[in-house]
């Protein structure tokens, strides 16, 4: 399975928006749940990294998602017994949206991505955007799991208590991690100052960049017996 983690950034991307697109496209939750319940058991199949948390995001935001339907719909004149299936067949979309993206997210590295960008010869913005915004996401969730941890550690029970007050504490967690991701961007703003990076300059690459993406750069015997350095792909 770790070759699929190698995979080149733009297919996955290019994967996780067809699987999105056969989600929002299939009509009622008949099709549309097993698709979900499908796309959850490849990524445990898969063993992405972190699915113990993205199954506890998903199974909250699928609460979520049912509840605010079934309401708006009842509010509208629906009966809940006809609001239900409308309710889960969009919680399953969003699943398997959710599912597909994580998958990119967990599987990406920002080196991967930087690569296959310089690679495509995106412009230099769409390559900061690209890798920040995929680089940046799970960075977060980190952050989200350590505010967790402290708030363990101050003594405040977030564990075994019910589903409204775990809800008001995971809220709670906004406003830290706001700050946090402030912090974070004005790093890595900073770093990327230090380190020179101009939008008019073109990038390059050491890495082989194909369908599959390299995970790091190749060193061994000059492959001609001359000195010379083993192929790689470089783009000016």
């Amino acid at each position: 399975m770790s070759r699929l983690f190698d995979l080149n950034f733009f297919v996955k991307l290019g994967g996780a928006f067809a699987v999105m697109a056969l989600a929002w496209s299939l009509p009622g939750w008949r099709f549309g749940l097993p698709l979900a319940l499908a796309s959850v058991a490849a990524l445990a199949l898969m063993r992405v990294p972190g699915l113990r948390g993205y199954l506890k995001g998903a199974g909250l935001l699928s609460a979520l998602v049912v509840a605010s339907w079934i309401l708006n719909l009842w509010l509208q004149g629906v009966a809940p017994e006809a609001a239900l299936p409308i309710a889960v067949a969009a919680a399953a979309r969003l699943v398997t949206t959710t599912a597909a993206f994580y998958f990119v997210m967990e599987t990406s590295s920002p080196g991967a991505i930087l690569a296959a960008c310089s690679a495509a010869r995106l412009p230099p913005v769409a390559t900061l955007v690209l890798s920040l915004t995929f680089g940046i996401i799970p960075m977060l969730r980190d952050e989200f799991e350590r505010i967790a941890d402290a708030q363990r550690a101050r003594g405040m029970e977030i564990d075994d208590v019910g589903f409204v007050t775990r809800l008001r504490f995971a809220l709670a967690r906004g406003v830290p991690l706001l700050v946090q991701a402030v912090r974070m961007a004005h790093a890595i703003s900073f770093s990327l100052a230090i380190y020179g990076f101009d939008l008019g300059r073109r990038r390059s690459t050491w890495r082989e960049v194909g369908l599959m993406v390299e995970p790091r750069m190749r060193f061994g015997p000059p492959a001609d017996g001359m000195g010379a350095p083993p192929a790689t792909t470089h783009h000016p």
